[in-house]
C-alpha cells in the first residue's frame, strides 16, 4: 500500500495507473504526427505509367486508407507507433480477385483477406513514406479450384511521396492533369 495524502493505492492500482497514461500519451502522440493524405508510389517497381495512389486518413495512432482498382478496391488498416506505420492489406473485389489471375470459385475466399503488410516510416519533413511491403503468396489448384498454400515472401523496399493532404483519387487527378491551363493574354 502507498498513501498519498488521504488517498491509499495498492500497488496493482499504481501499475494501472501507469499504464493507462502510457496509453494515453500513445494516443496523443499520433494527433501530432500528420499520416493523411494521398500518397503516390514513387520506388523502382513502379512501371512506366503506371500509377500507384493510396487515400490514407487517420484518428491519432489508427490510420486507414484505400487504394481505388478496376473491379474493386485494396483497404489499409494499421496503427501508427512514433513515426511508423504497421498496415495490413486487403483485397475487395471479385472482378479485381480475378483480374490477379485467380479463379472465379476461390475469388470469394480471398475477398476482403489479409493479401500483404506494410511497415512504412514517415521521412523528418512529411513528405515520403518508405518501409517494406511483404505481399502474400496464395498457391492454389485449378481442379478443383482450391486455396492449398497461403505464406508471406520476404519483403521489398517501397516508397511514396505525398501527393495532396485531401484524398485524390487517380481519376480526378488524371483529369486535372489533362486540363488546359488558361493562357494569358496581354494587349499592348
Amino acid at each position: 500500500m502507498l498513501r498519498f495524502g488521504p488517498i491509499e493505492l495498492a500497488y496493482w492500482q499504481i501499475i494501472l495507473i501507469l499504464i493507462s497514461l502510457g496509453f494515453l500519451a500513445w494516443v496523443v502522440r499520433g494527433f501530432t504526427v500528420r499520416i493523411s493524405g494521398t500518397w503516390e508510389r514513387v520506388d523502382e517497381g513502379v512501371r512506366p505509367g503506371q500509377s500507384e495512389l493510396i487515400g490514407l486518413v487517420q484518428f491519432g495512432p489508427f490510420v486507414r486508407g484505400r487504394r481505388m482498382l478496376e473491379g474493386g478496391f485494396q483497404e489499409y488498416t494499421g496503427i501508427l507507433r512514433g513515426r511508423t506505420i504497421f498496415m495490413t492489406r486487403r483485397d475487395h473485389g471479385r472482378k479485381m480477385i480475378i483480374k490477379q489471375g485467380f479463379p472465379a470459385e476461390i475469388a470469394p475466399e480471398i475477398d476482403g483477406t489479409v493479401t500483404a503488410r506494410m511497415r512504412l516510416t514517415l521521412s523528418a519533413d512529411g513528405r515520403a513514406i518508405f518501409g517494406t511491403f511483404t505481399p502474400q503468396k496464395i498457391e492454389f489448384t485449378h481442379q478443383p479450384p482450391a486455396i492449398t498454400r497461403r505464406i508471406f515472401l520476404e519483403p521489398s523496399f517501397r516508397r511514396y511521396k505525398l501527393v495532396s493532404r485531401d484524398i485524390v483519387d487517380d481519376k480526378r487527378r488524371r483529369a486535372a492533369e489533362k486540363k488546359p491551363k488558361p493562357s494569358v493574354r496581354r494587349t499592348v
